[in-house]
């Protein structure tokens, strides 16, 4: 019977291994995927801001999360109370960025739903998952930029229920340029921005040193997505 539990243990965990998706390795801008001797016509989108929130890795027991929530209770209420507005004009920012070197830019106001596009069912490596071709068709677009954000608030590092250190303001997520012609990546840059407060972080309620690294976690993120644009 041991032999046999253990057995189902060790095929469960081989089958969870196979299911994790690989993660996406940085793909460079090169210098004539945006060439300003062939103008395209590219749009430019954002998935859903999320609402900021507390995010605790490591804390994966239900008792240690359901203790790190607890501890945690009035910095979670604070975070949650952070505006997000400063995350949109990212794709406007980009936008202008795309625009100056020439190109057709086609600003998509609507939130992308991401997680409701169908799967490329012949996607290949450095290629995206999703199909994005309906938008293409939509905007009559050549490329697309996408802005994913996933995560965005505040981080704290847990072993168990034992913080690991202090929290850090958070802006998690990707950005990407997909060309449609083949759903190719002409540009992935994952995006994980974290930023510390300067000084004492624990200063309930305002949280003011943590809040200020909240909002430099957001200038890290722009920063990181508009680099390779200029």
């Amino acid at each position: 019977m041991v032999a046999r539990a253990t057995l189902m243990v060790l095929c469960c965990a081989a089958l969870l291994g196979a299911c994790a998706a690989p993660k996406q390795a940085a793909v460079p801008l090169s210098a004539s995927a945006l060439s300003s001797a062939r103008p395209v016509r590219i749009g430019v989108a954002m998935s859903t801001v999320p609402t900021a929130d507390t995010h605790f890795p490591g804390a994966g027991c239900v008792l240690c999360i359901a203790a790190v929530s607890v501890s945690n209770t009035a910095l979670t209420a604070h975070v949650r109370t952070l505006p997000t507005e400063d995350l949109l004009s990212i794709k406007d920012d980009l936008a202008e960025l795309l625009h100056k070197k020439g190109h057709e830019v086609i600003v998509i106001a609507e939130p992308l739903d991401i997680d409701a596009l169908p799967e490329r069912q012949d996607s290949k490596p450095n290629g995206a998952k999703k199909d994005f071709s309906a938008l293409g068709r939509q905007y009559r677009l050549d490329k697309l930029l996408v802005i994913h954000l996933t995560k965005v608030g505040v981080n704290r590092n847990y072993n168990s229920y034992i913080p690991a250190g202090d929290p850090q303001g958070l802006v998690a997520g990707a950005g990407y340029i997909v060309n449609l012609d083949d759903h190719a990546y002409d540009w992935y840059r994952a995006l994980r921005q974290l930023r510390s407060a300067t000084g004492n972080w624990d200063e309930a309620p305002a949280y003011p040193g943590l809040s200020n690294a909240y909002f430099q976690a957001i200038e890290g993120a722009r920063d990181a997505l508009r680099k390779p644009l200029y």
